[in-house]
């Protein structure tokens, strides 16, 4: 969960206690600013089970420019771009200096002197010295080996950041603003190297295997607001006490191992909020991936169905609503290796099921067309807490039959998950 996770819940949950205060509120519609984003170095390593995905030893900062579409007092569309100087060293995928380019929508409470908000922005990070090959990529086998030669190039990846945001406004058209948040980057895996044998086959095949890069991530600005200076008085939404609807959602996830690559499980599910005031409701999501990723560990592998339930806090509009949500629950993998014994002919390899806890922290935008039909588009940071296993093999003949046990700690790992779906409010 970390400091940054807190951080992040603490700055959004506000959004649906201030929203008691109806008065009218003064904004444009339109504001722009420049200022400084940094994040912390983010560290991977390869070696199991040590996975650390913050490095807080160092900052890296760059200049920004942010442009703000208001569409009422309380909810914008936002972008941003950001240019982070330094070389940040992260592994042979992704390192360098960073293009930050995000997009998303921004919502909360603006008062006369303050405002707080919460964010959520996907987008893209573009690193200059990216590793993409060494050259050349395949030999045949037949000669000399070839001499290698290191070929970097600009790598993006998709990006999300989730955050909280603080304003002040000094004065009617000026806007000093504070941003804290997470940022998670997935940066996919690829083949540096492949080598084929006289035969034609590979005969080797190096790989940077994909990972989802954590940073922590704070941005500074001073904007000014363009326009005509509007007062009014936000117009909410009649309540409605339940809503549900399906959903399609898709999990970037990297596997147990560490060494495979970033699955991308598609998933279809439902959800159901109970709408106990017109800011918090009690929200849950349930989903299952039919995509049998043919990978087993023993810690997970097979299928997965995600489970979470908890509260979903922020505001609704007439057209539009932007929540934060905080959901605990479980993974359940379908098939985890427990038992091997290649020893046997055909080998013996047993499988179980096995449940994980999972902590979904994120954002949820909702668009009601009509007075029962709602739009909804979710995305967050899932950390797995995978459990400890005992991976039980035999190492000798049956006839002198030695069973070992394998100890895999637990750890944890984040995933990023988007969902998009339709619903109907009762």
């Amino acid at each position: 969960m970390h400091v940054r996770r807190w951080v992040l819940l603490a700055g959004l949950i506000c959004l649906g206690a201030a929203q008691r205060h109806a008065d009218a509120q003064q904004y444009t519609r339109q504001e722009a600013g420049i200022g400084i984003v940094g994040e912390t170095a983010s560290q991977w390593e390869y070696f199991l089970p040590a996975y650390s995905y913050t490095g807080p030893r160092h900052v890296f900062a760059g200049p920004d420019g942010r442009y703000t579409w208001n569409l009422s007092p309380s909810l914008a569309v936002e972008g941003s771009v950001g240019y982070i100087t330094g070389n940040q060293n992260i592994d042979d995928n992704n390192n360098g200096h960073e293009l930050l380019a995000l997009g998303g929508v921004k919502a909360g409470w603006r008062g006369r002197r303050f405002g707080f908000y919460g964010k959520m922005e996907p987008g893209l990070s573009s690193w200059s010295t990216g590793l993409t090959t060494y050259l050349p990529l395949t030999w045949s086998g037949i000669g000399p080996p070839p001499d290698f030669k290191e070929v970097n190039a600009r790598r993006t990846d998709f990006t999300v950041d989730l955050g909280g945001v603080f304003e002040a406004y000094p004065t009617p058209r000026t806007i000093v603003r504070l941003d804290l948040g997470t940022t998670l980057i997935a940066q996919y895996d690829q083949v540096l190297l492949r080598l084929y044998n006289s035969n034609g086959q590979v005969g080797l095949e190096e790989i940077e295997p994909g990972h989802i890069a954590q940073h922590a991530a704070v941005e500074l600005s001073i904007a000014h607001r363009f326009g005509g200076v509007r007062e009014e008085q936000e117009h909410e939404a009649p309540r409605s006490p339940l809503d549900a609807g399906i959903q399609f959602s898709l999990d970037q996830r990297v596997h147990e191992s560490g060494a495979e690559p970033i699955l991308p499980n598609r998933a279809a599910g439902a959800w159901l909020s109970y709408n106990f005031s017109r800011y918090v409701s009690l929200d849950g999501t349930a989903f299952y991936s039919p995509t049998n990723d043919h990978l087993d560990y023993p810690q997970d592998g097979g299928r997965d169905l995600m489970v979470v339930g908890g509260l979903k806090a922020g505001i609704r509009r007439s057209r539009m609503g932007y929540f934060v949500t905080a959901r605990p629950g479980m993974m359940q993998f379908s098939r985890t290796n427990t038992y091997q014994d290649f020893y046997e002919n055909p080998p013996v390899i047993r499988w179980a099921k096995t449940t994980d806890f999972v902590a979904d922290v994120g954002g949820a935008v909702e668009v009601y067309p009509a007075r029962h039909f709602l739009f909804r588009a979710d995305i967050g940071d899932a950390t797995v807490h995978y459990h400890q296993a005992d991976l039980r093999y035999a190492n000798t003949p049956r006839l002198t039959f030695t069973p070992v046990n394998v100890y895999y700690p637990p750890f944890q790992r984040p995933s990023i998950v988007t969902q998009f779906g339709v619903g109907w409010r009762f």
